[in-house]
């Protein structure tokens, strides 16, 4: 019995300290079979800055419309990698996060190095799946 209770212990505390890891990426696999990596950090960035209007229960139609993050991993590749050069070109061109939302929510504003790195991994991610 503490054998049992024992190894439970530590299969829990290594599941646990999995999900604590900062470091971890999310894979999200495409509906042709092509699998893409999050990051940690820049999905924090979509979950804070991108998220809220841009999801299947947002009340902003025309966010979910445009770019509805749930369903990316329906997308085939070619959809995948014209999205993610969408993302791009509007978060570098300061047109996402809205200002007018912005103004209403000022910590869901994107710094430069969150633009910067939302912006390096799409151009990335587009540049990876673009060249099959």
């Amino acid at each position: 019995m503490k054998k049992l209770t024992l190894v439970t212990f530590i299969v829990v505390s290594v599941v646990s300290m999995s999900f604590i890891d900062g470091n971890k990426t999310a894979s999200i696999s495409s509906t042709d079979g092509n699998s893409y990596e999050v990051p940690a950090d820049v999905q924090a960035i979509i979950d804070n800055s991108c998220y809220g209007c841009h999801n299947t229960d947002s009340k902003s139609t025309k966010g979910k419309m445009k770019l509805n993050f749930d369903k990316m991993s329906d997308l085939k590749t070619s959809k995948l990698v014209g999205k993610l050069s969408k993302i791009s070109k509007v978060v570098k061109n300061e047109k996402m996060p809205k200002k007018s939302f912005v103004e209403k929510y000022p910590d869901k504003a994107l710094s430069k190095e969150q633009s910067d790195k939302l912006t390096s991994w799409a151009d990335d991610l587009a540049a990876q799946y673009g060249g099959e």
